[in-house]
């Protein structure tokens, strides 16, 4: 019996030991541990994954997740100026003015300039001018550069792409807000 519980003992202190030797090396890469900044070792990772979240990590979850909504978002933009823009006499693609788009997009979310700018970065829509202003341009067209299937279907399938990468249960599919 005295040997089971030195076994069971030792278990436990290696185990222990095994905790602080965790709790050592987080201890030396945590910034805030640290009284003396030069202490801390530099920290050193491939260009390609500065500036994103740990792999697995709850905030790479949160920022998927954060990504799969701009572009629910962005895609419900595109589709307002679907729905309510005129066709383009040059190229047959849709085009809304901002100051429409504007008061029809007010009711659905209060982040239209953002998605705009998204939308711009991302090659769905474009206007004229670094940023649009309520007021003062009311006038200016925004355009679909492609017809809008075709970024609906490119949409929908970077949204199931992100939703792939991340574990937790995917929410339900991308469904247009009818208003």
């Amino acid at each position: 019996m005295a040997a089971n519980q030195d076994s069971s003992v030792s278990s436990r202190i290696t185990l222990f030991n095994q905790h602080a030797e965790q709790h050592k090396n987080w201890m030396m890469i945590n910034p805030f541990a640290h009284y003396n900044v030069s202490d801390m070792p530099k920290r050193s990772f491939p260009q390609e994954e500065y500036g994103r979240a740990p792999a697995g990590s709850l905030s790479e979850q949160r920022s998927l997740q954060a990504s799969v909504r701009a572009l629910e978002e962005i895609l419900q933009l595109c589709d307002t100026i679907q729905k309510s823009g005129q066709d383009d006499p040059i190229d047959g693609l849709r085009t809304l003015a901002f100051g429409p788009l504007f008061e029809l997009y007010n009711d659905i979310s209060d982040k239209l300039l953002a998605t705009l700018l998204g939308a711009r970065k991302y090659g769905f829509v474009d206007f004229s001018g670094e940023t649009l202003f309520q007021g003062r341009d009311e006038s200016v067209p925004v355009r679909l550069l492609r017809p809008f299937e075709h970024l609906k279907t490119e949409i929908l399938a970077k949204v199931a792409d992100l939703r792939c990468d991340f574990t937790e249960k995917p929410e339900d599919s991308t469904v247009l807000r009818e208003d």
